[in-house]
């Protein structure tokens, strides 16, 4: 399975808009430092996780043809609000039809509730028809040819938050890359062969609502993951620590590292 990691960002992407900071800089010239709004994609099963906003220069970049399923973990923007630009990219406007239909596999809790937030989604659903709903919950297994999914809940069945464990072959992959503090359940998954996971927040004297990074690494550490990388690095966070310092902090453990927009994990 080849899981690829297309954007390693935060809820602000990196360079931000406006923004003149030292790391905002290097990123407009140099597409190294440059990190999207957190998703992923497995070549495999032309499955996406997630949709932010920059979804659709993610999927540029990587020459990604075709997308055929797409799972949710949670509503926020920075994780849904590009589903407009995926499903529309599907629909030929002058023969006014579908030219394909994206099976979009979601939580009945978090759909409700991505109803209210992005209400274009019932449009595009029920009018263009460029996407076909699957409920699915806590614990569900979802196969696919070699590659199965399993459906995680930060806090059980009709949670607001999930995760999702992708296997094949024997070799497991939890990504649970955003608002893990709300996670109960991680020590489920110990000795995992990857992790991908929410950096956590260096300011947490500052930010009381995310998961700090000491807890990101109490975690790593029970979980005694083969390898882990660290998504959702906030643009915030890098502007104020520095790209150098955080990477410092992570190269201080081993079989952990940062992801990078890009990186494609072999598994």
């Amino acid at each position: 399975m080849r899981f690829k990691i297309l954007g390693s960002g935060g809820a602000m992407p990196t360079p931000r808009a406006f923004c003149q900071c030292k790391i905002c800089r290097l990123a407009r010239k140099n597409s190294k430092y440059k990190r999207n709004s957190s998703s992923a994609f497995i070549q495999e099963i032309n499955a996406l996780i997630d949709c932010p906003e920059d979804i659709g220069d993610s999927l540029n970049r990587e020459n990604i043809r075709k997308v055929d399923r797409l799972f949710i973990t949670h509503w926020h923007p920075d994780h849904t609000f590009g589903l407009r630009v995926l499903l529309e990219a599907n629909y030929n406007f002058l023969e006014r039809k579908p030219t394909n239909i994206i099976e979009i596999f979601i939580s009945k809790t978090v759909y409700n509730t991505l109803k209210e937030r992005f209400p274009a989604i019932i449009y595009l659903i029920d009018v263009i028809k460029v996407a076909k709903i699957h409920f699915v919950d806590d614990e569900d297994q979802i196969k696919f040819g070699k590659i199965s999914v399993q459906v995680i809940g930060y806090n059980g069945k009709n949670s607001n938050y999930y995760a999702y464990l992708f296997e094949e072959n024997n070799k497991r992959l939890l990504y649970a890359p955003c608002d893990t503090l709300h996670f109960k359940n991680y020590s489920n998954f110990k000795n995992i062969d990857v992790l991908v996971h929410e950096c956590g927040i260096f300011s947490y004297d500052k930010v009381k609502t995310e998961l700090s990074f000491p807890d990101m690494i109490q975690r790593f550490k029970e979980i005694i993951p083969v390898k882990t990388y660290l998504t959702h690095i906030e643009e915030v966070e890098l502007n104020v620590w520095g790209l150098d310092y955080i990477g410092k902090m992570v190269k201080g453990y081993k079989r952990l590292s940062l992801a990078y927009d890009g990186l494609t994990i072999e598994l």
